[in-house]
């Protein structure tokens, strides 16, 4: 691949069977942008390429929906945002599939801790979904087993399947209340 980045990005969808991933790659192959929505509405009226994606990432992505996960971690991610928050994205890199940390734990694997806010924040905009998975974060009182999904930045319903589909049990619902704390 050449290194042309001022051409407009290549946007292809990669259907994962419960649910269809649009991704965008940048010239030089590394992903820039993935969701569970459309191409248009990541877009947001930036021009695109539509078309098949690269080799590399379409490999990794049928790894991953064969149950080998470790192939997606191995695709280019140009991780963007503030310092923090690049240094957060790129530390849930490193949570392996089928485990869950909470936004604590993500904020101390990045060598912040205490920063457990930003850590949601480094989850709620992530660009890049599934590639930078946030998905294997989860609030501290929805750690299980089994674990509770909660919020994602696709939707609660395709969480609880990306984790189930890496190993992690889940359970739908709110958490259980605490009665003796009241919450």
């Amino acid at each position: 691949m050449d290194n042309d980045n001022t051409r407009p990005p290549l946007g292809g969808v990669y259907d994962l069977g419960f649910a269809t991933l649009s991704v965008f790659v940048d010239a030089g192959g590394s992903v820039i942008a993935s969701s569970f929505k459309s191409l248009d509405e990541i877009a947001a009226g930036r021009p695109y390429t539509r078309g098949d994606l690269p080799e590399h990432v379409a490999q990794a992505l049928d790894a991953w929906r064969e149950g080998y996960f470790e192939p997606l971690m191995e695709v280019p991610v140009r991780i963007t945002g503030t310092p923090r928050l690049m240094q957060m994205r790129s530390a849930l890199r490193s949570v392996p599939a089928g485990e869950v940390i909470t936004y604590s734990d993500l904020a101390e694997r990045a060598g912040l801790p205490g920063l457990s806010r930003l850590a949601g924040r480094a989850c709620s905009e992530n660009p890049c979904l599934l590639f930078v998975p946030c998905h294997r974060v989860v609030a501290a009182s929805n750690v299980g087993p089994p674990v509770i999904a909660g919020s994602y930045a696709g939707t609660g319903e395709v969480k609880q399947l990306l984790l189930e589909h890496e190993g992690v049990a889940v359970r739908s619902g709110p958490a259980p209340r605490d009665d003796a704390s009241g919450f």
